[in-house]
This record gives C-alpha cells, structure tokens and sequence, in this order.
C-alpha cells in the first residue's frame, strides 16, 4: 500500500533474517524529525537474537546498508541506540503521496479491496420498547462506520435494522399497559407514555414477582395470535420505530434492510428441524435446548431453541434471521455490532450452528463494543435513568451555536453550521474511542475546538478550505512536489501516505477508531505545517503551487476520514 514502507520492511527483514510481518509490526516514527522518518526498535529482539538491543540495531544498519544506497526510495539508514533510523527520499516520497491522491481523488485510500464480495452488517437494532436514548448511539454510530468504510473499499454493503419488537420487555410493556395505561395519554404521546409504563412495572416487579406471570401471560397471547395483543404490539412497534427512523434522519444514518426480532418468531419449527435433523436437540425441564462446551472443553450454558412456555427465544429469532440472510444477500463477511454483555450469546449461536454443520459460520463476526455511561453514571432503562439522544445533540447543536455567536459572529448560514458541528461532535466522541472500551460521555468535553475532538478536525478542514479561497485559483495538479521536503511537509506526508492501511486495518478489525486517531494525527501535523511553513506568501511561485497541491490533499483526505466516520464537513466555521 506504501511502497517506500514495503521497500524498508523488505530490506530491514532480509538484514535481520526476520519475518517481514514482525518488522512491519515493529516499525514506528521516531519522536524527533532529526533522527529519521522510520524507525525500528530492537528491544524485543534482544531475546530472539540473544544480543545487545544496541548492537542488533548496529548490526541491522551495517547489513542493510548496501541496500538502502541502491535504493531509489531511501536516502540512508542509521544505528542510533538500540534504534535502526531510515531517512526517505523526500522529493520522491512526497512526489508519490501527492501522485496517488491525484490519480485516485475521493477515492484516495481504497484499494477496492472488497470488489465483488458482499458484507451484512447488523446493527443499531434498538428495542422498539424504549426511547432512543445516548445508549443506543454506540452500535448505530460504530456500525455505521463500519458499513461506510466496507462500502468505500469496495464492498457491496447491506445494512440491517434488527430491532427489537418482541421478547420479555414487549410481554412486560404489554401488561403495564393494560393494567395502567391510559390510552389517550399514549396515542397523543406514545414513546415517553411507554417507558413511564416500562419503568413502572420493573419498579413493581420488585415488589411483587407475581407480576411477571402477567407479562408471560401476555406474551404467550402474543405467540398465539390473540388479536388484542397483536393490535396493542403493532401499535407499540409502529411508534418506537416511527421514533427510531426520525432519529436515523437527524444523524444521517440508513438501512437497507428492516427486519424486527417478530419477523422470524414464526420460524421457530423450521430452526428446530434444522437442529432436530442433526440429532442436537434436546428437552430440558420442558425446554428444548442445544448443549454446548466452553472454552475449557467443559459442559457451558446451553442454546435455547424454544422456552417451557412453547415460544420462540433470543436465541432461535437469531439463528432464523441469521439463515434469512444467508440465503438472501450470500454475505462473504456477517458482522454483529452489539455490546460485550451478548458476547456470550453470539458465541452460543456460532458454535449451535457449527455444531449443525453450517460451514460458513466462520464468515461471522460479533464486534462487540463497551458500555456508555453518562458522566459516571450507568445508563439504565429500567430504572428510568436514561439519557435521551435528541436531547444531547440539541444541547449540542445549542452549545456550538454560542461558541460560534463568540467566535465568529458573522458566520454565513450560521445554525446550519451549528448543527453540523454540534452532531459531529456527538458521534465523533463515540467512534473515536476503541470498541471495545467503556466511555463516559461528558457534553462539554466532546465540543472543545482545541482537544482530540470532532470540531478539532472540522476546524482544520474549515482552515484548508480557506487557504484555498484566499488562493483564489485552481490547484494545480502537476505542480512540482520536488520543491517540498520541509520536516513539517514531510510529516503531513507520511500522515497522508499511512491512510490506505489506516484503512485496510479497521475494514479487518471492524476499528473506526483508527481512522478517527489517523485523523487527529494528520489535523496535528497539518495545522503544524500551517504555523511552521508559509503557503499563500511563500516568496517562490513554484514553492507556493506545490504548498497548494499539499494543502489540498490534505483537504481531501479529512474530508473522506470525517465522511466515513459519518461526520458533516462544513468548509466554514
């Protein structure tokens, strides 16, 4: 993907007689311009080398040697410590990012590696019994990203809405409703109206556990058809995901596939053949179930086919939707993007169906990502602690109005900027932090202008874009990359160049953070360049155009990163 990264990893293997995956891996930037534009640290091969980490590198660089002196590319290499440092041709380095981007455009980045496969990618899927709540942002913020980056590579994407219609919390929501709702308070209202009853009744349920046998009740009336609980779900169904569809517009988010959980609840005899036929299902306590082995070989908790009550579970809906979208998209690649309290259910339905003989479910994948609490405190609906989503972003797009009054009063189309900027901020504090890590989300930390945050990089893109403006004429795209080669050029570069594998890295390990922490970086190193190196008054016409052409690409590439991330990219702020 880099040529002038593949040239030092082939030739610092050879030198070291070791994989050239282990050099790849352990290759770095040094912390200083003067040192070198790569470096390779030798402390972990002390132990396979059995040598002084000093004297490895030395004996690296002595080896490597005659080869970086042919090289077009490199320009030298040097033993510093227990450091190999390579220097880069920089006329032909910067030459080459700014060539790619030029022949490539908007596509710069994509190798199109994903032509001609297909990946089903399922997620937000929130339960249609509960308002859409910050909770909810993780898996539709992630999955979103996850669909835009597979897309952009080349892939055939096809986006699935699993949202929760049915279950226990429809069984709970069904019988608070009879026993308390009011029903033209819920049809002028429906959504906070629900889940005042939802709230309600896990509040009783504490205090009378009999309560629960009024949910099941409903539920099993559900199951069979009973037309008032059919007509009082579809109902509930129809407002959460009326609600749901208006949130996705004002994050810009789409599906192309709805299918609720009450899609395939009538599939469960056909689930139960598939397991039935291969000699797997069993009755347990009135229950028909799968056994299966943990992790250590021993017996671990079963796969539920259908309950002692006769209805369909958690478990067999997915098994069912899972064999819908098999047989309807043919997907090379699944992924499940849910929180890491399902990880143990999806390893159940995964190793169910490889115990079934499915071979493709090695295809699957669960990205499961951490919890959100909102400033330390755990969200969670049931006791009513819940922060609602559209209230965050308007406090968002409120707050951004108010910097913006401050800093830039005259500001065109101001609270159209506004809510861009307030939005981005939002799913930006989302998708910039690793998967799999809890996060608390704090308002006024995610809409600082100067930290590693979503207006941060909007703000630098807004500065290039200005910088072109002034300049007040077309870029020009054979501009000579030859007269750059400054450390702060040079660093903006290496960022660009880095973007193609930023990439390929989050398509492999469904990441979007990665390209969020490659974005801060290029917006650090461009707005260095900004301070360091003059562009509209450098004294040199050719220096000027070839600053322009930089400043240009780097334009381009945040813009992608920010799209791909789902973000907005106002070109003034």
């Amino acid at each position: 993907m880099n040529p002038f990264v593949d040239d030092i990893v082939e030739i610092l293997s050879t030198a070291a007689q070791l994989p050239a995956t282990d050099v790849a891996e352990l290759l770095a930037i040094p912390p200083d311009d003067s040192l070198g534009d790569y470096a390779l640290p030798c402390f972990t091969l002390a132990k396979v080398l059995r040598k002084n980490p000093a004297q490895i590198a030395q004996d690296i660089a002595d080896a490597a040697g005659p080869a970086i002196d042919a090289s077009t590319r490199l320009a030298a290499v040097q033993a510093a410590g227990p450091y190999v440092n390579v220097r880069l041709e920089k006329a032909a380095f910067i030459g080459w990012v700014l060539a790619a981007i030029g022949e490539q455009g908007e596509s710069f980045g994509s190798q199109n590696q994903g032509a001609g496969r297909t990946v089903t990618i399922d997620f937000s899927s929130p339960n249609l019994a509960r308002p859409f709540s910050i909770a909810h942002l993780r898996s539709t913020a992630i999955g979103h990203a996850i669909y835009r980056i597979h897309e952009f590579l080349g892939y055939r994407c096809v986006g699935i809405n699993h949202y929760g219609d049915y279950g226990a919390n429809f069984g709970q929501l069904l019988a608070a409703y009879q026993m308390w709702g009011d029903e033209q308070k819920v049809a002028a209202d429906p959504v906070p109206e629900l889940l005042a009853l939802y709230v309600r009744f896990n509040d009783e349920v504490e205090k009378d556990p009999d309560l629960r046998e009024e949910s099941r009740s409903r539920l099993r009336r559900l199951a069979d058809g009973d037309e008032e609980m059919v007509s009082l779900w579809r109902f509930f169904v129809d407002a959460g995901r009326k609600e749901a569809e208006r949130i996705y517009g004002i994050l810009g988010v789409h599906f192309d596939e709805y299918k609720g959980e009450g899609d395939f609840a009538d599939d469960l005899d056909s689930v139960i053949g598939l397991f039935h036929e291969k000699g797997l299902a069993e009755e347990s306590d009135g229950a028909l179930i799968v056994r299966l082995k943990d992790e250590e070989g021993e017996e671990g908790a079963p796969c539920m086919l259908r309950t002692s009550n006769g209805t369909s579970t958690y478990h067999s809906r997915d098994i069912a939707a899972l064999l819908h979208r098999k047989r309807e998209h043919a997907f090379d690649k699944m992924v499940y993007v849910t929180d890491n309290r399902q990880a143990l259910h999806f390893r159940q339905v995964f190793q169910t169906l490889s115990l079934a003989g499915i071979e493709w479910i090695d295809r699957c994948e669960h990205a499961p990502f951490g919890m959100m609490s909102f400033k330390g405190q755990a969200l969670s609906t049931r006791k009513g602690r819940m922060v609602i989503l559209e209230d965050v972003l308007d406090q968002a797009i409120d707050l951004t109005r108010k910097i913006i009054a401050e800093k830039n009063p005259d500001l065109k189309d101001a609270d159209d900027v506004a809510r861009q900027i307030g939005i981005s901020a939002v799913v930006y504090a989302d998708v910039s932090n690793r998967r799999t890590r809890d996060i608390s989300f704090s308002l006024e930390e995610v809409l600082n202008f100067d930290g590693e945050t979503g207006p941060y990089l909007q703000y630098t893109h807004a500065r290039y874009c200005s910088i072109l403006r002034r300049y007040g004429t077309a870029v020009d795209g054979e501009a000579d990359p030859s007269r750059l080669g400054e450390p702060a050029e040079m660093r903006v570069a290496r960022a660009l160049g880095s973007f193609p594998g930023v990439l390929a890295r989050a398509e492999r390990e469904n990441e979007p953070s990665y390209v969020a922490t490659f974005l801060i970086d290029l917006a650090t190193q461009a707005n260095k360049l900004y301070n360091e190196v003059p562009v509209l008054i450098a004294e040199d016409p050719a220096v000027k155009a070839a600053r322009i052409r930089l400043v240009d690409a780097v334009r381009g590439v945040l813009r992608t990163g920010m799209t791909l991330l789902g973000m907005s990219c106002p070109e003034e702020m």
